[in-house]
């Protein structure tokens, strides 16, 4: 089914616009099988980050586990998008302890908790957007799939930080803490200094600190897309925003905590649309 007549096409495009655009340079047949894949992901990350309590969310996350697991197969049937999902999930043998390990990070989300330390922010990111790059590159191509898994790895970390940077001003207003324990405490912050913002001097080295470890892992993306086939290239292509972000944030770091640099519709094209054709 070509992009255009999915019924998903505007909910990832009003989303998550890279992601969208990188769905256009997959052929024809694949692309409404990637926007449902995005589209769901979408729908989980809206729960999430709409939820002024957790209870509320947690509800429908184990909603949504339970439809994927085939314990709400009424319910399940009069919801497009989770048709569409388990048509996907069958289609192209997605793995659902995948999902599940999904479902206990995005449940993680819903708290004000602080990572205790970077090797668990990692692991977030493992399993949300490292997770979501590595089934696309399953819908696209299996086997090609395997062999670029590293690569989805490092580059669903380095994406997985640029959203949240480009997120902190709304997460601390709801009283959350996005970055690692070790890295606050590496600049002079914990948790609750964070979330108050008080101390300028100490807040700029923060949101840096936290720009390079996504650059970190851009770099060792970047170093490894030489094993990533054509066949499975528009899995990744979303991640080449991410610099965009972190350097802008690594370079010019006083307001990032309060006000993330704006990256223009234009910059994340010319990004993506690079990316695909060199």
């Amino acid at each position: 089914m070509p992009a255009a007549t999915s019924p998903f096409s505007d909910a990832v495009r009003s989303h998550d616009w890279p992601r969208y655009l990188a769905t256009q340079f997959a052929p024809e047949h694949k692309r409404a099988d990637l926007l449902t894949l995005y589209a769901f992901d979408a729908e989980i990350d809206r729960i999430c980050q709409k939820a002024s309590d957790p209870l509320p969310g947690e509800i429908r996350l184990q909603w949504w586990r339970e439809v994927l697991q085939g314990e709400r197969v009424d319910e399940g049937k009069s919801h497009p998008l989770a048709v569409a999902m388990l048509d996907l999930i069958h289609a192209h043998r997605l793995p659902l302890d995948a999902f599940d390990r999904y479902f206990e990070a995005q449940t993680f989300a819903l708290y004000h908790d602080a990572f205790p330390d970077t090797v668990a922010l990692e692991a977030w990111c493992g399993e949300t957007s490292s997770a979501f790059i590595q089934m696309a590159a399953v819908t696209l191509d299996p086997e090609a799939a395997k062999i670029a898994a590293e690569a989805a790895g490092h580059g669903g970390v380095a994406l997985a930080i640029s959203h949240i940077l480009s997120r902190l001003p709304q997460t601390r207003a709801r009283g959350q803490c996005w970055l690692p324990a070790d890295l606050l405490s590496a600049c002079g912050l914990d948790r609750e200094s964070f979330v108050a913002g008080d101390d300028a001097v100490a807040m700029a080295r923060a949101s840096p600190a936290m720009a390079e470890l996504g650059l970190e892992h851009f770099a060792k993306f970047k170093a490894l897309t030489t094993h990533i086939a054509k066949s499975v290239k528009p899995a990744f292509l979303p991640v080449f925003v991410a610099p965009l972000l972190l350097q802008r944030i690594a370079a010019d770091p006083a307001n990032a905590h309060q006000t993330p640099p704006a990256i223009s519709q234009l910059r994340k094209f010319a990004a993506v649309a690079f990316a695909a054709i060199r």
